[in-house]
């Protein structure tokens, strides 16, 4: 009769490692060097098309543009700045890639954009991907005031960014733009 406790504490004892007492998992942590990070805005000033830019931040996540847009979708060339800023004012995200990076970062940046879903809002996807020989790292994916951290390439972590940042730039706008 002393012993009569001991089923139940056995029983017990092996929940934890049977799943009966485990805690229910956390948000997904982000894929190692997929962090966003918050980028100082530059403002949203129209200048001359063609006329040169300087921005702080590389890549820029907002500042002087042109006062058209790029079209949203894969550019086989490079779209110049002036341009893609514009669509991050009108809430777009842009996938850049440097030329020259290794062809399985590009592959792996171009599937990412590929599997990107259209924007409600629009009806067809607000992003672009194009090179940038401007850019200091392999990749970036840009939204309006924030960059998601250089050289992530994670298809996850590139569509948790565009969800948290699609349509959030100061003036949303879903009309395509005119530049290649």
């Amino acid at each position: 009769m002393r012993f009569r406790w001991l089923p139940a504490v056995v029983l017990l004892s092996l929940l934890p490692c049977c799943g009966g007492g485990s805690n229910p998992p956390g948000p997904t942590p982000p894929a190692a060097g997929c962090a966003t990070q918050a980028v100082a805005n530059e403002g949203w000033l129209h200048v001359t098309e063609g006329s040169p830019i300087a921005y702080r931040h590389n890549p820029p996540a907002s500042g002087n543009h042109y006062p058209v847009w790029a079209r949203y979708e894969e550019h086989a060339t490079t779209v110049a700045r002036g341009y893609w800023v514009h669509n991050l004012e009108h809430g777009a995200v842009v996938l850049l890639y440097r030329p020259g990076a290794p062809a399985a970062t590009v592959s792996a940046l171009r599937d990412a954009y590929r599997a990107l879903p259209n924007d409600p809002a629009c009806g067809h996807k607000r992003a672009l991907l194009a090179a940038d020989p401007d850019l200091a790292t392999d990749t970036a994916v840009v939204a309006a005031d924030f960059i998601l951290e250089a050289g992530c390439t994670d298809a996850q972590a590139i569509r948790r960014f565009v969800d948290a940042r699609i349509g959030r730039g100061p003036e949303p706008v879903c009309a395509n733009g005119t530049r290649p």
